[in-house]
């Protein structure tokens, strides 16, 4: 009997020993599962956060396009990869990509999870701007155009702006319509004073280009218009006439010698206007002034002539043959700012297409080109100014109907 009792103590305590080892082994599997699976995850967070910091790193460059007449921000990102031209493969998951806002500022951020909900340390901002008027998250969306990325942000329908159409685009402002903002009036590139002791009594805003033409159906108070002729427009003794690119003046206002008429720099496309407007420059500096363009130095503190620029007086001319004669082709947007990476401020802009000058016969199916009449010397800073500014834009995106595309700052 006490054998059989030890036989079957010593089968039991061979069971445990064998039921202890598999435990072991089980053990054992269980914890090397473990260590692969959080030795993977650690590769995989590792991957993200390098993932992430690449985009941190890459993140050079952006263009944010405010356009008021569609309702939206357009945002055009610039990595390492579009700099060079070439195409992003397998840098970033995109539809990682999240846009986020807490107005005014607008964030990018990557997404560390693809699957469920990530707190916020789990995202991290690539990109970054700040707008002036909300967003509607819902309706953001975000696209790989292989040379950028482009971010739409439209607007609220609470924070879109009423449309003021060409008169939106208006630099005139009330100060520029005081008597006292013509105390001085001087030659921008050496200060010498071009008005002299006269005191101007009267500034007056010049009519639109087709003004005759709406004369009749003008419905205003007795008076309101008396100081426009019914014929042509012409300088009045101690007056200004304030235009969207130009102020007139009496030739008797003008200080005597401060301006030299100049003959030779007169252009020979247009007879009738060389004949009414000759090229003025400065006596002490040979610096263009002209009645098309009197400017003084940005030295006052409320200088109200410093704003105006080659891009704003050709901005201004496009718009008023625009909305006199209809002609809108080579104008995209009127309504638009932009801002750059690091700039502060949204900067108004008139967006434009523009080409070299080309015989009618030399590019078939080109747009047919209309004369501005601007002097000569304006022509090569504006052509370099508008090549400039096209590079703000992605590669795809700097030509349109066989010409290219540029900026006006305004």
């Amino acid at each position: 009997m006490e054998t059989e009792l030890l036989e079957e103590l010593r089968a039991a305590q061979e069971e445990h020993k064998r039921a202890l080892a598999a435990a072991n082994e089980v053990r054992g599997t269980l914890d090397h599962a473990r260590k692969e699976y959080e030795d993977a995850r650690a590769g995989e967070k590792a991957s993200e956060d390098e993932l992430v910091n690449a985009a941190e790193a890459l993140a050079l460059t952006s263009l944010v396009e405010y356009h008021a007449n569609i309702g939206c921000y357009q945002c055009y990102l610039f990595l390492d990869g579009h700099k060079q031209g070439n195409k992003l493969e397998e840098t970033l998951d995109v539809a990682k990509l999240h846009v986020r806002v807490d107005f005014p500022r607008v964030e990018l951020t990557y997404k560390r999870q693809s699957d469920g909900e990530c707190s916020k340390e789990d995202e991290k901002v690539v990109w970054w701007t700040e707008i002036e008027r909300n967003v509607d998250t819902s309706e953001c969306a975000l696209e790989d155009k292989e040379d950028h990325w482009y971010l739409r942000l439209p607007i609220r329908l609470s924070d879109k702006q009423p449309l003021g159409g060409f008169s939106s685009f208006t630099q005139v402002s009330n100060v520029e319509l005081q008597p006292d903002s013509y105390a001085s009036v001087c030659c921008r590139g050496c200060s010498a004073q071009l008005l002299g002791s006269t005191r101007i009594e009267k500034v007056l805003p010049l009519p639109s280009a087709n003004w005759m033409d709406m004369f009749d159906f003008w419905g205003a108070g007795i008076g309101a218009f008396e100081h426009i002729p019914r014929d042509d427009i012409h300088a009045q003794k101690h007056r200004v006439l304030v235009g969207e690119s130009y102020v007139l003046l009496h030739a008797s206002d003008l200080k005597a010698d401060a301006t030299v008429a100049n003959r030779e720099d007169a252009t020979v496309d247009n007879a009738k206007e060389d004949h009414e407007w000759m090229p003025l420059t400065c006596a002490a500096c040979s610096e263009r002034v002209g009645l098309s363009n009197v400017e003084q130095p940005d030295t006052e503190e409320e200088n109200v002539f410093a704003k105006y620029t080659i891009d704003s007086i050709l901005s201004a001319k496009l718009l008023e043959m625009a909305d006199a004669d209809g002609k809108f082709r080579f104008i995209l947007t009127w309504e638009t700012m932009i801002k750059q990476q690091d700039a502060t401020k949204f900067r108004r802009v008139l967006k434009v297409l523009y080409g070299p000058r080309q015989p009618t016969s030399a590019i078939p199916g080109l747009l047919p080109s209309h004369e501005v009449a601007l002097p000569a010397a304006m022509y090569s800073a504006i052509a370099q100014r508008l090549e400039t500014s096209s590079t703000l834009l992605p590669t795809s995106l700097r030509a349109l109907n066989r010409m290219s595309v540029g900026y006006l700052f305004a």
